[in-house]
Parts: C-alpha cells; sequence; structure tokens
C-alpha cells in the first residue's frame, strides 16, 4: 500500500513540477531487446516530503525509525500491484482493463532517498520483438490508473493528467526502424462529468500547458547497427552512431503526437 501511495504522490507531484521523462529502447542484432521509461523527480523532493510528513510524523509517535521509513528502493512488477487491486480493476470498463493488463508485463523500480534528494522512477520490460510493444501506454498513464481518485492529497491528480489520446507502432526488420503514433478520437465529455470536477481537478488543468511547454519528451534509442539518416529534427548521435537521441516539449507529445513519428535508415 505504501508503494501505490508512493505512486500516488510521484504522480501529483509531476503535475505540479516540469520535468524529463525519457524513453530508451535497446535493440539487440536479433531483435529483442529492453523497453524502458524513466522519470527523474530530484527536483520533487521538498514537496513530497511534504505529503509524506504527516505519516512520517504519525510513525515517530509511534516509535518508528522515520529515516528508513522514508528511504525506499524497490523493484516491483504491475501484475503484482494489480492483483491487489483486482477489484476496484473489476468495476472499470472493458476498454481502462485492456490498458491495464498490457501493463502487466512491465516492471517498475522506485527509488526515494530524501536525505540524498534522490526520486527516481523507472519501467521497464524485455521484449522479443519491437511488435510486442504495440500501443505500449505511456509512463504518465501507467500511474495515473494507480491514484485513488477522489482520496487523500493526490485528490484531482488523476483528472489533471490528460487521456492518452495516441497509439503507437515500431516495426523493425534490421534495415529500417519505424515509429509511427497516431492521434485517437477524443472522447466526448458529459454534461454531468464536467460538472463534477472538484475545484483541485479544475484549477490543475488550468496550469498544465505552462508545465507541459518547460518539460520535455525524450527518446533514447540504441540499434546493433550504424545510422545513416533519421527522418526527424533536432537528432543527435553517438559516437559509433549506433545511439540517437531525440527531445521535444511534452506539451508535443500529448498535444500532437504525430509529430513524434520518424524513420531511421541505417548503413550498409
Amino acid at each position: 500500500m505504501r508503494l501505490i501511495k508512493l505512486l500516488s504522490v510521484f504522480l501529483f507531484v509531476f503535475s505540479l513540477v516540469s520535468c524529463t521523462i525519457t524513453e530508451k529502447m535497446i535493440i539487440n542484432d536479433k531483435g529483442s531487446g529492453k523497453f524502458t521509461y524513466e522519470i527523474d523527480g530530484s527536483k520533487m523532493m521538498s514537496m513530497v516530503g511534504s505529503a509524506f510528513k504527516g505519516d512520517s510524523d504519525k510513525d515517530a509517535k509511534n516509535g518508528k525509525d522515520k529515516k528508513n521509513e522514508k528511504n525506499i528502493d524497490s523493484t516491483f512488477t504491475f501484475k503484482e500491484m494489480f492483483a491487489n487491486k483486482k477489484d476496484s480493476i473489476a468495476k472499470l470498463s472493458a476498454e481502462e482493463q485492456e490498458k491495464i493488463k498490457k501493463m502487466e508485463r512491465f516492471s517498475v523500480h522506485m527509488i526515494m532517498n530524501e536525505e540524498k534528494g534522490i526520486m527516481n522512477y523507472s519501467m521497464f520490460t524485455d521484449f522479443a520483438s519491437v511488435q510486442e510493444l504495440q500501443d505500449v501506454m505511456n509512463p504518465v498513464q501507467s500511474m495515473k490508473s494507480l491514484v485513488p481518485a477522489g482520496k487523500d492529497k493526490t485528490a484531482g491528480a488523476d483528472a489533471a493528467i490528460p487521456e492518452d489520446n495516441s497509439s503507437t507502432k515500431f516495426f523493425f526488420d534490421g534495415n529500417t526502424f519505424k515509429k509511427t503514433v497516431s492521434k485517437l478520437k477524443k472522447k466526448k465529455e458529459t454534461f454531468e462529468e464536467t460538472k463534477s470536477e472538484d475545484e483541485l481537478a479544475a484549477n490543475m488543468k488550468q496550469s498544465m500547458e505552462m508545465l507541459y511547454t518547460e518539460s520535455s519528451f525524450k527518446v533514447v534509442y540504441e540499434f546493433p547497427k550504424a545510422v545513416k539518416k533519421v527522418s526527424a529534427e533536432n537528432v543527435t548521435y553517438s559516437k559509433d552512431r549506433k545511439t540517437i537521441t531525440i527531445e521535444y516539449p511534452l506539451k508535443e507529445y500529448m498535444e500532437n503526437p504525430e509529430k513524434l513519428n520518424f524513420e531511421v535508415e541505417f548503413e550498409k
């Protein structure tokens, strides 16, 4: 339960502080590899400390080790976590349950050390082929699925984060790599849904545009061959040209996901 609360607070603070989300992919010779999302939340530590202050005070009164309680270095799977939330998940729509099902293959590594000012979140999975990564959820949406909406200090945080409005496809045949991101049709919001939004969620939504502009989304892909060219702007290459890095404003990722499309051509 503490890890669920930590993820919830992480999302809540993420919605208030600009940061960088990094999407990493390592593809081996045979097309297998590792896919990772990383969020460095070190700048958020002061806010997270405040969020946990109440719990820490209670722990101190109960004679618990306050320092150890605040330090977390844990690796777990979404499948394990979702097992503890099966009753809540069962109440979701079939579409939402399908999205959560896709997350079960991912593991999560959380590091939190208030004394050293460290707070990192990474979500990763191995794959036999990039075909296994079709329509992968983004890290913000994965955390959003764990937020206990309407409860404690994270109330309204899930409403402040936009719905996942894109579909991502990957292609790799050894000669060409493609990333194709398509924008999905936005669901119509009913009057009842709009009316039911609490004041906190409304205020947070109003500030998101500025935060997304200040934040960034970065892709770092490592291939088994040297790259000849990439059909994208602002690409940087490693010395051996096997790793490419592209950085976008996070606002583009959320509002115009098609701008993240690109194709990679390898040297022969």
